[in-house]
């Protein structure tokens, strides 16, 4: 068996119950628990590698229009008016 770290959290009522619930011979809270945090973080990692690089590309892309907007601003290309419009049909906030 790994090694098991001890620790104190706190649920709801409503949580306990369901945990408790769910519990029975051979099947622990503290298994259910560490079973919830792994099906958690194995999501969490499946996102991060197949969808990552199109994140990255959609947030880069918006920081260079946040980037031109604000620049266009400052060098006073466009007005405030002006810029809260191109935000807007940009969707940028």
């Amino acid at each position: 068996m790994e090694n098991l770290y001890r620790m104190s959290i706190q649920i709801q009522k409503g949580q306990y119950k369901k945990l408790k619930a769910m519990s029975g011979p051979g099947i622990s809270i503290s298994y259910l628990i560490r079973s919830a945090i792994d099906k958690y973080f194995s999501k969490k990692v499946s996102f991060q590698k197949s969808e990552y690089s199109e994140y990255e590309s959609k947030s880069i892309s918006t920081l260079k229009q946040i980037h031109a907007l604000t620049t266009l601003r400052k060098n006073n290309i466009i007005n405030d008016q002006e810029f809260s419009s191109l935000r807007d049909r940009l969707n940028l906030e």
